[in-house]
Protein backbone atom coordinates (compact mmCIF):
# COMPACT_ATOMS: atom_id res chain seq x y z
CA UNK A 1 0.00 0.00 0.00
CA UNK A 2 2.82 2.44 0.70
CA UNK A 3 4.29 2.24 -2.79
CA UNK A 4 1.17 3.58 -4.54
CA UNK A 5 1.05 6.52 -2.10
CA UNK A 6 4.66 7.42 -2.90
CA UNK A 7 3.95 7.15 -6.61
CA UNK A 8 0.94 9.47 -6.21
CA UNK A 9 3.01 12.02 -4.29
CA UNK A 10 5.63 11.96 -7.03
CA UNK A 11 2.90 12.32 -9.64
CA UNK A 12 1.35 15.32 -7.82
CA UNK A 13 4.78 16.98 -7.54
CA UNK A 14 5.38 16.46 -11.25
CA UNK A 15 1.98 17.93 -12.13
CA UNK A 16 2.59 20.91 -9.81
CA UNK A 17 6.02 21.52 -11.36
CA UNK A 18 4.58 21.35 -14.89
CA UNK A 19 1.79 23.76 -13.92
CA UNK A 20 4.38 26.22 -12.57
CA UNK A 21 6.38 26.01 -15.82
CA UNK A 22 3.26 26.55 -17.95
CA UNK A 23 2.27 29.57 -15.81
CA UNK A 24 5.76 31.09 -16.15
CA UNK A 25 5.80 30.61 -19.93
CA UNK A 26 2.31 32.09 -20.25
CA UNK A 27 3.26 35.18 -18.23
CA UNK A 28 6.46 35.64 -20.23
CA UNK A 29 4.74 35.36 -23.61
CA UNK A 30 1.92 37.70 -22.54
CA UNK A 31 4.39 40.34 -21.38
CA UNK A 32 6.32 40.08 -24.63
CA UNK A 33 3.21 40.86 -26.70
CA UNK A 34 2.65 44.33 -25.22
CA UNK A 35 5.86 46.24 -25.50
CA UNK A 36 6.34 49.86 -24.67
CA UNK A 37 7.92 52.60 -22.65
CA UNK A 38 6.50 55.23 -20.36
CA UNK A 39 7.65 58.17 -18.38
CA UNK A 40 6.38 60.44 -15.68
CA UNK A 41 6.84 60.91 -12.00
CA UNK A 42 3.35 60.07 -10.79
CA UNK A 43 2.34 56.72 -9.27
CA UNK A 44 -0.23 56.08 -12.04
CA UNK A 45 1.99 56.92 -15.04
CA UNK A 46 2.59 53.74 -17.05
CA UNK A 47 0.39 51.51 -14.84
CA UNK A 48 -2.17 49.00 -16.10
CA UNK A 49 -5.72 50.30 -15.46
CA UNK A 50 -6.89 46.76 -14.60
CA UNK A 51 -4.17 46.08 -12.01
CA UNK A 52 -4.67 47.02 -8.35
CA UNK A 53 -5.98 49.54 -7.39
CA UNK A 54 -8.10 48.73 -10.50
CA UNK A 55 -8.65 52.23 -11.83
CA UNK A 56 -10.95 50.83 -14.54
CA UNK A 57 -13.64 49.89 -12.00
CA UNK A 58 -15.11 53.39 -11.72
CA UNK A 59 -13.88 54.75 -15.06
CA UNK A 60 -15.94 56.48 -17.70
CA UNK A 61 -15.45 56.75 -21.42
CA UNK A 62 -15.08 60.52 -21.94
CA UNK A 63 -14.54 60.69 -25.71
CA UNK A 64 -14.22 58.72 -28.94
CA UNK A 65 -12.14 59.60 -31.98
CA UNK A 66 -11.98 57.91 -35.40
CA UNK A 67 -9.01 56.05 -36.83
CA UNK A 68 -8.96 56.70 -40.57
CA UNK A 69 -7.50 54.60 -43.38
CA UNK A 70 -4.64 56.54 -45.02
CA UNK A 71 -5.69 55.59 -48.55
CA UNK A 72 -9.48 55.88 -48.49
CA UNK A 73 -10.03 58.29 -45.57
CA UNK A 74 -12.74 55.97 -44.24
CA UNK A 75 -13.07 55.18 -40.55
CA UNK A 76 -11.72 51.67 -39.88
CA UNK A 77 -11.42 51.69 -36.07
CA UNK A 78 -11.93 53.91 -33.01
CA UNK A 79 -9.97 55.43 -30.15
CA UNK A 80 -11.89 55.36 -26.86
CA UNK A 81 -10.56 57.70 -24.17
CA UNK A 82 -11.21 56.75 -20.54
CA UNK A 83 -10.93 58.63 -17.25
CA UNK A 84 -10.76 57.03 -13.79
CA UNK A 85 -12.52 59.17 -11.19
CA UNK A 86 -10.75 57.51 -8.25
CA UNK A 87 -7.24 57.51 -9.74
CA UNK A 88 -7.37 60.75 -11.74
CA UNK A 89 -5.80 58.93 -14.67
CA UNK A 90 -6.55 58.47 -18.39
CA UNK A 91 -5.88 55.73 -20.91
CA UNK A 92 -7.00 54.84 -24.40
CA UNK A 93 -8.47 51.76 -26.01
CA UNK A 94 -8.29 50.95 -29.71
CA UNK A 95 -11.33 49.03 -30.98
CA UNK A 96 -11.91 47.31 -34.30
CA UNK A 97 -8.34 47.04 -35.62
CA UNK A 98 -8.94 45.33 -39.00
CA UNK A 99 -5.29 44.97 -40.09
CA UNK A 100 -3.73 42.56 -37.57
CA UNK A 101 -0.34 44.22 -37.39
CA UNK A 102 0.91 46.47 -34.61
CA UNK A 103 -1.41 49.00 -33.01
CA UNK A 104 0.93 51.76 -31.82
CA UNK A 105 -0.64 53.85 -29.04
CA UNK A 106 0.72 57.06 -27.51
CA UNK A 107 -0.90 59.13 -24.74
CA UNK A 108 0.53 62.08 -22.81
CA UNK A 109 -0.59 64.39 -20.01
CA UNK A 110 0.08 68.10 -19.63
CA UNK A 111 1.60 67.13 -16.26
CA UNK A 112 4.50 65.37 -17.98
CA UNK A 113 3.39 61.72 -17.90
CA UNK A 114 3.37 59.73 -21.13
CA UNK A 115 3.08 56.19 -22.42
CA UNK A 116 3.93 54.64 -25.78
CA UNK A 117 3.35 51.00 -26.61
CA UNK A 118 2.42 48.60 -29.38
CA UNK A 119 0.40 45.41 -29.53
CA UNK A 120 0.01 43.06 -32.51
CA UNK A 121 -3.29 41.55 -33.53
CA UNK A 122 -6.84 42.21 -34.62
CA UNK A 123 -9.64 43.64 -32.51
CA UNK A 124 -8.95 45.81 -29.49
CA UNK A 125 -6.12 46.78 -27.16
CA UNK A 126 -5.58 49.44 -24.53
CA UNK A 127 -2.74 51.62 -23.32
CA UNK A 128 -1.31 52.06 -19.86
CA UNK A 129 -2.40 55.11 -17.86
CA UNK A 130 -1.18 58.67 -17.49
CA UNK A 131 -2.00 60.80 -14.47
CA UNK A 132 -4.19 63.75 -15.54
CA UNK A 133 -6.63 64.81 -12.79
CA UNK A 134 -9.21 67.57 -13.13
CA UNK A 135 -8.38 70.07 -15.85
CA UNK A 136 -5.07 68.50 -16.94
CA UNK A 137 -4.97 68.04 -20.70
CA UNK A 138 -4.23 64.83 -22.55
CA UNK A 139 -3.36 64.16 -26.17
CA UNK A 140 -2.07 61.32 -28.27
CA UNK A 141 -2.24 59.25 -31.41
CA UNK A 142 -2.73 55.72 -32.74
CA UNK A 143 -1.19 54.12 -35.85
CA UNK A 144 -2.39 50.79 -37.24
CA UNK A 145 -0.10 48.58 -39.32
CA UNK A 146 -0.51 45.48 -41.46
CA UNK A 147 1.60 42.51 -40.38
CA UNK A 148 4.70 41.84 -42.41
CA UNK A 149 8.17 43.05 -43.12
CA UNK A 150 7.21 46.62 -44.05
CA UNK A 151 6.24 47.78 -40.56
CA UNK A 152 6.97 51.44 -41.39
CA UNK A 153 4.06 51.59 -43.81
CA UNK A 154 1.12 52.29 -41.53
CA UNK A 155 -2.39 51.77 -42.86
CA UNK A 156 -4.48 54.02 -40.58
CA UNK A 157 -4.06 56.79 -38.02
CA UNK A 158 -6.05 58.67 -35.41
CA UNK A 159 -5.33 61.63 -33.12
CA UNK A 160 -6.93 63.20 -30.06
CA UNK A 161 -6.48 66.19 -27.77
CA UNK A 162 -8.69 66.96 -24.76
Amino acid sequence: MKKPIRKRRGWYRLVAALAAVVAAVTLTSTAAQAEGVSGGSNYYDGRDPTAPPACNVNASQIATRPILDRTTGQQVASIQIFYSWSCGANWIRVTGNPYGGNATKYIESSLGGWNSEWDPGYGSSYSMMVYAPGTAQISGYVYLFEPGINEWNWKAEGFFSL
